[in-house]
Formats: C-alpha cells, structure tokens, sequence
C-alpha cells in the first residue's frame, strides 16, 4: 500500500521524504534513499523504530513526496547527491513542522536529551541554505498532503497519501480500555474482514 503501483501510479523507488501523522497531529519527518526498502520496513519496524514505539494501527496518515520529480529538484541533482538532499529537506520539514518523534534522541545512559534543531551542525542543516526553492515547494506540498482528503480533490503525482486507518479498523475502545483488554480486543481483530 505505501509503495506499491495502483491503476494510475507507478509504483515508489528512489529517494523521497516522508511523514506519519497520528490523529492529534505530526509524529515523524524522515528521508529515504530507497523508498520501496524504507516504506516497507517501516510498519513492521524491523530496521526501524517508529513501528514498535508507535504501532502502524495508531497511524492516521503517510505522506510520501517524491521530491527529485519536481522541476525545483533538477538543478540540485547536477551539483548535490540525492542523499544530500534528503537530509536538507528533512531538516527544513522538522524545522517548519516539528513533528513529536523527532524532537529527542537516546542517550548512552537510556534517557532522553532534546533536539537542538535551529544549532544543528548535521549535513542536512548544513546544506538547507542551498535547497532554498526545492524546499518551499516541498513544504507547500506537504502542507496540502497532511489535509488531503480522497474526496476532496487530487494531489500532484509526485505526492501519495495514504490513511492505513482506513484499512486497520480499531475499535475506539480499545483506546479507553486497560493495556491487557486492548491487547486482547487487537489481536482477536479480524483484519480480513474488518
């Protein structure tokens, strides 16, 4: 679903960003070189850990911009590797939307220490200043896809929204119910039929 082909869309590769909503708003921003490797280990979290923090069933959106098919991106690709850019424009999306994952990292001792975006020296922050036309169309991108509605209109090509709420159903109780009952109410789910 998040990078398979459909009847109209090819299906996902290369380098692209990406951002998972929950129901109360932006959870994480992050930056792929190989979408179709990313996307599909994200919701099983194998390689990642999004997925065992937050289980996909809490999901409420996947936006996925495919950034190097935009005219913006044409340009940079001549003078910048893409990994490069992936990392500018990850930055610049956690800079302007400040999604909740993003905002503390591990440390050595198992505590929490916050991130200091606006002084970060990473190559992404580094190279922001040089992706400056690239990055505003991305973030007017991202900004349609996280209200998007399927019955609302169209998104660009380049731009793919999936709500994997619609296809796991979760009883609202089991958000109100105790840890064990909701464990319980999950793993009876019938997913096929849902």
């Amino acid at each position: 679903m998040l990078v398979g082909g459909t009847a109209d869309r090819q299906p996902l590769s290369g380098p692209r960003v990406y951002g998972i909503w929950l129901r109360w708003g932006l959870l994480y921003v992050g930056q792929t070189t190989d979408v179709a490797r990313r996307l599909r280990d994200l919701p099983i979290g194998e390689s990642h850990h999004l997925a065992n923090t937050f289980p996909p069933e809490t999901w409420d959106r996947v936006v996925v911009i495919s950034w190097p098919q935009l005219p913006e991106a044409a340009d940079l690709l001549g003078s910048l590797d893409s990994k490069t850019i992936g990392l500018a424009l990850e930055h610049h999306l956690q800079l302007a939307t400040k999604p909740l994952a993003n905002g503390a990292r591990r440390k050595a001792d198992g505590g929490w220490r916050a991130v200091d975006r606006q002084g970060s020296t990473s190559l992404g922050a580094r190279t922001v200043h040089a992706i400056g036309d690239l990055a505003d169309q991305v973030l007017r991108m991202w900004n349609d896809a996280q209200i998007y509605e399927a019955a609302g209109g169209t998104l660009p090509d380049f731009v793919r929204c999936i709500r994997p709420g619609a296809s796991i159903r979760i009883p609202r109780s089991v958000f109100a119910a105790s840890t064990e009952d909701a464990l319980h109410t999950v793993c009876s789910l019938d997913l096929d039929n849902p």
